[in-house]
């Protein structure tokens, strides 16, 4: 599994280079979910958390062009092989994509660090 992140996001991501980030299905399902979404609606974010915190809910890491991104074991069967991550300036929309189509159309990046500087 693999997502290609454009460089426009590359660019906004650099910013949390020493955190660690996680792409997390929000479900209601572990520490930093706090609502669960139908499966009509799929909805992931990207998670910034310190290297310290907890991230025992996301036990597999997907390779990317910034390093590895960790999810939820269960999350995967939404996902693709081969996917990307874009920014759409016009609407300020992150977008993930896949070989079939669109996942998420509005991927949120939230900072979740504690003690942040």
């Amino acid at each position: 599994m693999y997502i290609e992140i454009a460089d426009e996001l590359v660019k906004k991501l650099e910013q949390y280079q020493d955190s660690r980030i996680v792409l997390d299905l929000d479900d209601g399902v572990g520490r930093y979910s706090k609502s669960g979404s139908c499966a009509l609606n799929i909805s992931f974010r990207l998670l910034i958390l310190t290297k310290d915190q907890d991230h025992s809910d996301y036990t597999l890491d997907v390779e990317s062009n910034i390093g590895k991104i960790a999810i939820k074991k269960h999350s995967k069967m939404y996902l693709e092989d081969q996917m990307t991550l874009t920014f759409d300036p016009r609407m300020s929309l992150i977008k993930l994509k896949g070989p079939s189509g669109q996942i998420d159309g509005n991927v949120q990046i939230i900072d979740l660090r504690e003690n942040k500087e």
